[in-house]
């Protein structure tokens, strides 16, 4: 039976587990590209799948608007990521519950006001001061992984080496002890609900593993804040800049400025890793790609491009219309929720010829995969910089690698990848 609108399923967690929707979303392209979604365990949205519309959203961000009542999917039996309110840890801090958790919330002018006290920290230039050292650690972790894979036959490929650049870029940047480094991957991880089993409790669900470790992260980050508001500052320098910047005269607060790390640190670990990691798969699967950037390794660039916009690590957000719009033939009322897919809009074939051909000498490549406009991501280029340094080191060894299983994904609506899949060297 060919699927039909009905039948689609694009908002269940437990979907993403095996992959993306592909048909689903190939479908709503072809028949409903502005569709609303209707579902008996969600609250209704509007579904935007293709590129041109994702872009007319996005281009506009008075009319749809992140500060609406819904910024990422959740089930009606679930609350959404990160806006639970004020919990027992921040009441008990006395946190205002009208605060947003952080500056993806919020919409200009505050939006770019409160971007603007670290976009200084991830411009080209930064980035470029740090790809001799990016790429000392990509090989130092790249040789250790080799290592493990041939003293052990079979390594999982996230926690050995893909979490790792991530991690220790972001770590470096912001100033966080590399002893604190492991410790702060459990707590990232768990900002999307994955837990690993050793470090559940007892007696635990895993959403209340989950918010045990959110709860970790922030206590380590508010002794870490109350460290560097001492006279004289702490051995961060990112961080001191953080604590002594005022927006219209008023220094941040202990709340803002948890949420503010508690973001940059998460969306910094879990998206390149989640990209890193479906590179590698790519190449893998697409073994004359290795071959062609082994020959021409000017191509790392270009296959970087590739990377993200076959990968797509966020999959979705939403946003809310502030005013009656006209999108194709469908009105979006004041108050609607409209769900951009950034890995449907990276499929268009009306954007990018022959979408399902994964091929390092695209171009041009207009992937959405950071978002557009107001909201574009502020890491993108630190995750371009890791994606490059990772590709380096891991171009000489490629080749020898192959898949030893199929893996586990991550279900989620907001960011997907793999949570770990088993590497081993041919034999």
């Amino acid at each position: 039976m060919a699927l039909n609108l009905d039948q689609i399923n694009i908002h269940s967690p437990g979907r993403y587990s095996e992959g993306f929707p592909w048909a689903d979303w190939d479908l709503m392209r072809r028949e409903a590209p502005v569709f609303w979604y209707e579902r008996d365990d969600i609250e209704p949205f509007w579904a935007v799948t293709r590129y041109s519309e994702v872009m007319a959203i996005s281009e506009r961000p008075r009319t749809f608007i992140n500060g609406g009542p819904r910024l990422r999917l959740a089930l009606k039996t679930e609350t959404e990521l990160l806006r639970g309110g004020v919990d027992e840890f921040g009441k008990s801090r006395g946190w205002d519950p009208n605060e947003p958790p952080d500056m993806t919330f919020m919409d200009d002018p505050r939006h770019r006001e409160v971007r603007k006290l670290s976009s200084w920290a991830f411009t080209q230039g930064c980035m470029r001061s740090f790809a001799t050292h990016f790429d000392e650690l990509a090989a130092q972790f790249t040789n250790e992984f080799v290592a493990d894979l041939e003293r052990h036959g079979e390594v999982d490929l996230v926690h050995h080496l893909t979490a790792k650049l991530p991690l220790a870029a972001t770590g470096e940047i912001i100033g966080l002890a590399p002893d604190d480094w492991k410790k702060i991957l459990v707590w990232s991880n768990a900002i999307i609900g994955e837990v690993p089993p050793e470090h559940i409790l007892p007696g635990e669900t895993n959403w209340q593993a989950a918010e045990r470790s959110m709860n970790e992260f922030r206590l380590y980050l508010e002794y870490l804040i109350s460290d560097h508001r001492k006279p004289g500052g702490g051995p961060s320098d990112f961080i001191n800049r953080l604590v002594n910047a005022e927006i219209h005269g008023e220094k941040q607060t202990d709340q803002q400025l948890i949420g503010y790390l508690f973001l940059l640190i998460g969306a910094g670990n879990d998206t390149t890793r989640n990209a890193t990691t479906g590179g590698v798969v790519a190449l893998l699967e697409h073994p004359e790609q290795i071959k062609l950037l082994q020959d021409n390794p000017k191509l790392i660039g270009n296959a970087v491009d590739e990377i993200l916009r076959w990968t797509s690590p966020v999959i979705s957000f939403l946003r809310t219309a502030t005013e009656d719009f006209q999108l194709l033939d469908k009105k979006i009322r004041e108050g609607d929720t409209v769900c951009m897919f950034y890995p449907s809009a990276n499929r268009d074939d009306t954007v990018f010829k022959n979408p399902y051909t994964f091929d390092i000498t695209r171009d041009p490549n207009p992937y959405i995969t950071f978002g557009f406009g107001a909201h574009f991501c502020l890491g993108t280029n630190l995750a371009k910089a890791e994606l490059r340094a990772s590709l380096k080191a891991l171009l000489p060894v490629l080749s020898r690698m192959e898949r030893a299983g199929e893996g586990h994904r991550i279900p989620n609506t907001h960011v997907s990848g793999f949570a770990e899949l088993p590497i081993r060297l041919k034999k």
